[in-house]
């Protein structure tokens, strides 16, 4: 995501403008069938929500293509039996504030939250009214130890979140706002934008924060993922060859400290949507959140098996409860003790992101044959495009 001048914060939004070549009239008509379409997908009516898509596209009787909207089809939906493979709770730390972005850290959780701070002299964003993300840590055997921000340089007076942790535990990665030496820094349209940083640790605190070489101040990198072995980063980004609004890419990270060339992960993963929000597990399973993929609606949450050419690569929906048809994401496993976190900010949670606890029933390989099976039934959509080139979100 980025901000425009009123500072807009690391919030999921969708500004969509529908952009056609016929008459106005009907392009009002497509418009008011599309947000009947959303409506109804964002309140689980899923079958009234497909038949009004198609409709829509028989009336203009243009041929219109999903680029990072999808509205599922019959066969994906909240009466799945994927939704016996997990058992989820919110988590007691969530805020009235937005929670999300969850990370292992020596037996503790770190995560971004939006949560007030004691300071009077804490600074709001316009749009949200909230206080801006920082990085905080507590006991997984939540609420032993209380909940603290992490000590050092990590934390600004404005954005942090989506860390990620070295092998070692002497090295974080984060996502920060495009801010140095206590100003922003805008592209040539005027976004501040996203850069991942590290930092390492050092006498109880969090020092030597540095950005990392392929950051741009004309594109967003964000949300730091690695593999087992700490030898390969993946993140988000929009640089240029992207599919999408975002794509996943991976970078490996030299011995020497330096990195190589990232590379996009494809067109298995990366869709004309937006992935984001990348997280490989302890067995080497790559997951990710995706609003471009078919899903319940929303950022859902995918999986794909190690192992495996990119050529062969198969993207799994993990599934309800998982799943839902608001923005599910920030997903993280811990495979060999079957458990793990996500963020949503589906109904009935306590602020506008909630963390998710789940335990694992049967293994990610077993649950992969219960998986929903999507025939995508709805050849003809709108093309929804942002309504200003401005804002990006991902």
């Amino acid at each position: 995501m980025t901000l425009q001048k009123n500072l807009l914060g690391l919030v999921f939004f969708f500004l969509l403008n529908s952009t056609f070549s016929q008459q106005k009239q009907l392009a009002i008509a497509n418009e008011t069938q599309y947000g009947y379409a959303s409506v109804e997908t964002a309140n689980l009516k899923n079958n009234n929500a497909t038949p009004m898509v198609a409709v829509s596209s028989i009336r203009s009787e243009i041929s219109l293509e999903t680029k990072g909207h999808n509205f599922m089809s019959e066969d994906l939906s909240t009466e799945s039996s994927t939704s016996a493979n997990f058992i989820i709770e919110s988590l007691p730390i969530n805020s009235k504030n937005s929670d999300y972005a969850p990370s292992f850290y020596k037996g503790e959780l770190v995560f971004a939250s939006s949560r007030n701070a004691k300071s009077m002299s804490v600074i709001l964003q316009e749009k949200t009214n909230e206080p801006f993300l920082d990085l905080y840590r507590t006991s997984k055997n939540i609420p032993d130890k209380g909940i603290e921000k992490l000590k050092g340089a990590i934390n600004t007076k404005f954005h942090e979140s989506s860390a990620v942790f070295s092998p070692d535990g002497k090295t974080v990665y984060f996502t920060r706002n495009n801010y140095s030496k206590r100003k922003f820094k805008r592209n040539t349209k005027g976004c501040v934008l996203l850069k991942i940083y590290k930092a390492t640790y050092e006498n109880g605190k969090w020092k030597h924060v540095k950005e990392l070489p392929f950051n741009s101040d004309e594109y967003s990198t964000a949300h730091p993922a690695l593999s087992p072995d700490g030898k390969y980063l993946y993140f988000a980004s929009d640089m240029p060859g992207s599919y999408g609004k975002s794509d996943i890419y991976v970078v490996a990270v030299n011995e020497d400290g330096s990195y190589g060339t990232p590379e996009n992960l494809g067109g298995l993963i990366n869709s004309a949507g937006r992935e984001t929000f990348p997280h490989v597990s302890d067995t080497g399973k790559l997951f990710f959140a995706s609003d471009g993929h078919v899903g319940f609606g929303g950022l859902d949450i995918f999986m794909v098996l190690p192992n495996q050419q990119r050529s062969g690569w198969q993207v799994y929906n993990m599934g309800a409860p998982i799943n839902s048809a608001a923005d599910d994401f920030t997903f993280i496993i811990d495979e060999e003790n079957k458990m793990g976190y996500f963020a949503s900010n589906r109904g009935g949670g306590r602020g506008g992101d909630d963390i998710y606890g789940f335990r694992q029933m049967i293994s990610l390989e077993k649950y992969r044959d219960y998986m929903p099976k999507v025939k995508h039934k709805i050849k003809r959509h709108m093309d929804i495009k942002p309504i200003s080139e401005e804002i990006t979100s991902f």
